[in-house]
């Protein structure tokens, strides 16, 4: 989905190589070693993962500590021909994607990004012009989010399919907290949530 959106005529030749490249990365491993619990959760049964990071993007700190640790890795590090500058780039705009697809961002993510394109002046060929980072990782880090949650957007058999999976690991979350004796979370109660209405928004 990203390297999809990363090809649309508004987007086209707007991005560097290298962006495009951190933007590859961090849609592949923006989900690495998904325990298959939300970021609410973790924080709520104080698990270790959310005592590492303090609460905070909990599961986005834990994809990118988990993928750039496995680039150390006898022969796995793709980025060796890049220079010391280009990695330190790269990383930094890996970090700022992967973070963004937190959902607890969700809303100002998408408000800053109305903002910043009813503020900037388009070519006449449709294209946007970003002229600086701030500008570009913002719409970087949407077309990442955007692509984290494009399963709607796929066909319909592949879509169900993605959807089944999403709601038993909702509901998997569910059971352990109607175990734990915690609140249950929104759309994880397998006796009360209907899988239709968890789709529309």
């Amino acid at each position: 989905s990203t390297h999809v959106l990363l090809n649309t005529p508004a987007l086209e030749s707007v991005f560097t190589p290298l962006e495009i490249t951190a933007a590859l990365f961090a849609a592949c491993v923006h989900d690495v070693d998904h325990p298959g619990l939300t970021n609410q959760f973790l924080i709520n049964s104080s698990s270790e993962l959310a005592l590492m990071y303090n609460d905070e993007s909990v599961l986005e700190n834990h994809h990118l500590a988990v993928a750039f640790k496995l680039l150390q890795n006898e022969g796995c590090d793709m980025f060796c021909n890049m220079s010391k500058k280009q990695r330190q780039t790269l990383r930094k705009m890996v970090i700022d994607m992967v973070l963004s697809t937190d959902m607890s961002k969700h809303m100002s993510l998408l408000a800053d990004l109305k903002t910043m394109v009813e503020t900037k002046k388009v070519a006449g060929s449709g294209v946007l012009l970003l002229d600086n980072y701030t500008d570009r990782i913002q719409v970087l880090e949407n077309l990442v989010h955007c692509a984290d949650l494009s399963n709607p957007t796929k066909p319909l058999p592949i879509y169900r399919r993605w959807v089944d999976l999403l709601m038993e690991e909702f509901f998997l979350q569910g059971d352990r907290e109607r175990e734990a004796k915690m609140e249950i979370s929104p759309m994880c109660d397998r006796h009360s949530a209907t899988i239709e209405k968890t789709q529309v928004g």
